[in-house]
């Protein structure tokens, strides 16, 4: 693993929900991927990815 990398761990949520999103291929590749490594599920991985981004994004208007 990238040394520069955090890892990370998912918070358990109350509520979860169901959502459809497209992304492009090499992104589900990518996923796939770690969750064969990890042995975690890739919905788990997405959702680490997003709680993750919640802070760190910032949209300018």
């Amino acid at each position: 693993m990238d040394k520069n990398k955090e890892i990370l761990t998912i918070s358990k949520k109350t509520n979860p929900v169901m959502f459809s999103i497209r992304v492009d291929q090499t992104i589900v590749d990518y996923y796939d991927k770690l969750a064969a490594e990890t042995n975690r599920s890739r919905n788990e991985l997405i959702a680490m990815a997003l709680e993750f981004a919640m802070d760190k994004i910032e949209i300018k208007r």
